[in-house]
């Protein structure tokens, strides 16, 4: 659809829709509710009738939202079942026929954000409390994720900020902005809201009415993340974290729930699912008689809809990297290995539903990822099969997040320790990030992001922070310069040249052993050196400047993969890490490689996607 018949039926479909088109779920049918004449926003009635009103309008993009950023990654697959829409998001092949292509709606969400933003008084005070201001913020924060996805699914897109009330509002000329624009322009925006409070409306539809909004701190991040400004993104989101005083509990879990004497083998898992975990969900209808429903079950999954004939498949590379984790358990003092991978894949698709309605917790064969008998059961994607509130920010995905900042900034084992061990909350002094605290061992309701699916991971030595041992480095024989200063000498190299960093490898006398290696910074320090003039041999081993970090950065991408699948922000991050690293070919590595290592790479989609360009959805 082109840009101005897009705008032209915004301008044509008042506005008001803000005010008289909320879902049944979202009905507030009451006599404290009333229509505004006057179409200015002056009361708390008429904003919560039209708060309402716009989220109804997110739930209109949810799906599609969603579908565009996993299909595009690396964790679905196409199989015989997938229909032409499906299939044409899967290979980057968007037609403007797709009924998944619907930019129109995003701007209805923006557009009615828009008309909001510029009639709401935040001068109205209730209990001398500025009540308005807490929805003014609130909509600010929805429009800017709402930019910010499209940009993402589309590159650049038509900036407007005022609504669209007329046929002369449509045919302006807007300028484009991408993903880095609006974060330019949504971090200015929406900084002096980072303490207002979210409005509170109680529970609508037995959903927390907090949960449905998008907290600024966290929006914050994640823009400062796409502007690698990795410093800014740690301060949000652990602040965050801290003000809210949540660290990495069990929210969401699955653990084996019995292991055979005989054989060692898995007989059972217990899992479950708790929307404690949840910050912010986009709330969906459980019927169309309630509202506006969500069809990622039907997708995601087999069921009755589609008579056990699931359009989407979850991708063998993302089975290979579940089955690659190795699973720990504690039996007694002993630690002992399983060979059943990272169980949260039992959770995701292991679920069986049997034609009787029953479910049993039991792993699907190795066929049935793309094939599932209709005759006797349908295999379910647990995370859309019971679930109406589709997630957005979650307690697991913003400690990733975290982690993933935290690697960037030099705190590698920190950024290791949240993926490891856990923490029990985050430190934030005067609104700047401090460190983590870590839990006792004897505390075990705060573990490690991995251990959701790995089991007792924290003792798990087998589950380690990388290290330059599987990496042969470079090396020299430096002249080095030493210094005596009070009985200790130091040496005056920089350890660093361009972008690789180097370790200091030092042979001491027989007698006095060998010392290791150790970077150079640390060979600075007198402990780390005998008072003696020079050792007997000195080697400096060149490594790569970003080895470490990127290693790390592998393990945190994983656990994405882990934690997150399907839940539509795999393609961001792949994305995130392609562009951070200047290497397209690492995002069009990962999706051209989604039969697994059993088949080989794409190359056709390979080379595609080593164009960045190709990475999004054409406009027209």
């Amino acid at each position: 659809m082109k840009r101005k018949s897009i705008f032209y039926a915004l301008a044509l479909c008042s506005v008001m829709s803000v005010f008289t088109a909320c879902e049944d779920m979202f009905d507030l049918t009451s006599s404290s509710v009333q229509y505004e004449n006057n179409h200015e926003l002056d009361s708390p009635a008429d904003s919560l009738y039209s708060v309402v009103g716009i989220l109804a309008k997110l739930q209109g993009i949810a799906d599609q939202t969603i579908l565009f950023g996993e299909l595009r990654g690396d964790l679905v697959d196409e199989s015989v079942n997938t229909e032409n829409d499906l299939r044409e998001i899967i290979n980057y092949n968007v037609s403007p026929s797709n009924k998944y292509y619907s930019y129109r709606d995003y701007y209805s969400v923006i557009n009615n954000c828009n008309y909001f933003l510029s009639k709401v008084d935040t001068t109205v005070l209730v209990s001398n409390q500025p009540v308005l201001l807490y929805e003014y913020a609130a909509v600010k924060a929805i429009r800017a994720w709402t930019y910010l996805q499209m940009t993402l699914i589309y590159k650049s897109v038509p900036f407007i900020t005022e609504p669209i009330l007329s046929v002369a509002d449509s045919e302006k000329d807007y300028p484009y902005y991408t993903f880095e624009d609006v974060c330019d322009y949504f971090i200015d925006d929406l900084l002096p809201y980072v303490n207002t409070e979210l409005p509170n409306y109680g529970e609508i539809n037995k959903i927390k009415s907090e949960t449905m909004f998008f907290p600024v701190r966290l929006l914050l991040g994640d823009m400062f993340m796409w502007k690698q400004d990795y410093v800014s993104a740690v301060v949000c989101y652990s602040s965050f974290l801290y003000n809210n005083q949540l660290g990495t509990t069990m929210g969401n879990g699955i653990e084996v729930g019995g292991i055979s004497t005989q054989t060692g083998d898995v007989i059972g898992f217990t899992t479950w699912m708790s929307t404690n975990e949840n910050i912010t969900v986009i709330p969906m209808s459980d019927s169309k008689l309630h509202g506006t429903t969500t069809n990622l079950n039907n997708i995601f999954s087999a069921t009755d809809y589609n008579e056990g004939k699931r359009p989407i498949s979850p991708s063998y590379a993302w089975k290979e990297l579940a089955e690659s984790q190795d699973y720990a358990y504690k039996q007694g003092t002993i630690i002992r290995h399983l060979s059943c991978g990272d169980v949260r894949a039992h959770r995701d698709y292991g679920t069986e539903k049997w034609t009787d309605g029953s479910y049993s917790p039991n792993r699907p064969q190795e066929d049935e990822w793309y094939l599932v008998d209709v005759e006797s059961k349908y295999l379910v994607n647990s995370k859309y099969s019971a679930n109406y509130s589709l997630p957005v920010y979650t307690v697991g995905n913003v400690y990733l997040r975290l982690a993933e900042a935290l690697n960037r900034v030099g705190e590698s084992e920190l950024a290791f320790t949240i993926l490891k061990k856990g923490v029990e909350r985050i430190a934030v002094v005067d609104g700047v990030f401090s460190g983590l605290y870590i839990p006792t061992p004897e505390n075990t309701s705060y573990k490690g992001i991995h251990a959701r699916g790995s089991g007792e991971v924290a003792l798990n030595d087998e589950y380690v922070l990388p290290d330059y041992s599987e990496f042969t480095p470079s090396s020299v024989e430096p002249t080095l310069t030493y210094y005596l200063v009070n009985g200790t000498y130091y040496e005056a190299s920089t350890g660093v040249v361009g972008d690789t960093i180097v370790y200091i490898t030092t042979y001491h006398s027989e007698d006095e052993g060998e010392y290791g290696m150790y970077p150079v910074e640390e060979w600075r320090n007198p402990d780390r050196k005998k008072d003696k003039e020079s050792p007997d041999t000195l080697i400096m081993n060149i490594y790569p400047k970003n080895y470490l970090v990127e290693k790390v950065e592998d393990l945190i991408i994983d656990e994405f993969a882990l934690e997150t699948a399907f839940e539509g922000s795999r393609f961001a991050d792949l994305m995130r890490i392609a562009i951070r690293r200047n290497d397209p070919t690492y995002l069009a590595d990962k999706v051209a490689r989604r039969k697994g290592d059993t088949h080989p790479r794409n190359e056709e989609l390979f080379n595609r996607l080593s164009t960045p360009d190709n990475w999004f959805i054409n406009r027209d």
